[in-house]
């Protein structure tokens, strides 16, 4: 997390190193790809038919090679999530800043071609970093560029999304289902509306959990990276903020 640490007066010439974890991106990825098929099968039709005891048959709203999936942010994090996708014979694209090369994965980049990327866009996941440009980013004006019936899923930060444009965007039909991880208050305040929106699966936060013990040893390479003159990993560009 580096939004935090984004301080004026840190010293320039000091670096901050981000904490990258293939464990901890696997394990968002299994969380996108799990909530992705279950909106795409349609399975909360099939508990609610059960919880009535009810045979309730009905074919997919979409074949899956119909389905279009963005993700919002291509950096390490959305591209294991984007490879994590492949299998299901979607339609895979991604936008960021800078074009990205991930086989059966569409790019786009640069503000330029955001509208394009939405607009194709069935099911939008962000997995941005959090930075001046993109707090917010999830508002009206980008949901009203999304397709009709569209999901929109937030693993990234919750000041990327501006919760009430979200569910007015639900409320009044256009999208057709949200799953959050992430929210502007954490915890959930009791009296959100979100806890109790039909069409928004909510969790507390646990995509991906930080392992304390992967977390020490990735410091402890730092340190001995440091002391020893070689190169550090995942050095942050405080002027990009990420």
């Amino acid at each position: 997390m580096v939004d935090p640490l984004r301080d004026p007066d840190l010293p320039r010439h000091v670096p901050l190193v981000r904490f990258v974890d293939p464990t901890l991106m696997h394990e968002m990825a299994q969380y996108v790809v799990m909530h992705v098929l279950i909106a795409h099968r349609g399975q909360r039709f099939f508990d609610a038919a059960q919880q009535e005891s009810a045979w309730r048959q009905r074919m997919l709203a979409r074949a899956s090679r119909d389905t279009r999936i963005g993700i919002l942010g291509l950096g390490d994090i959305g591209g294991t999530i984007a490879t994590s996708l492949l299998p299901f014979d979607f339609q895979l694209s991604g936008w960021s800043r800078s074009r990205k090369n991930i086989p059966g994965v569409k790019s786009f980049a640069g503000d330029d071609e955001l509208g394009q990327f939405l607009a194709q866009s069935d099911y939008l996941v962000c997995v941005l970093p959090l930075t001046g440009d993109t707090r917010g980013i999830m508002d009206a004006k980008l949901f009203a560029q999304l397709p009709k019936g569209a999901w929109v899923i937030n693993v990234a930060r919750g000041a990327h999304l501006i919760e009430e444009d979200l569910i007015a965007a639900l409320d009044s039909g256009h999208l057709g289902g949200a799953v959050l991880d992430v929210f502007q208050a954490e915890p959930l305040p009791e009296g959100s509306p979100i806890w109790r929106h039909p069409k928004i699966t909510a969790t507390p936060h646990i995509a991906g959990i930080t392992d304390a013990q992967a977390a020490l040893a990735y410091v402890g390479d730092c340190v001995a990276r440091c002391e020893s003159g070689r190169e550090l990993e995942n050095v942050v560009d405080l002027g990009k903020g990420y």
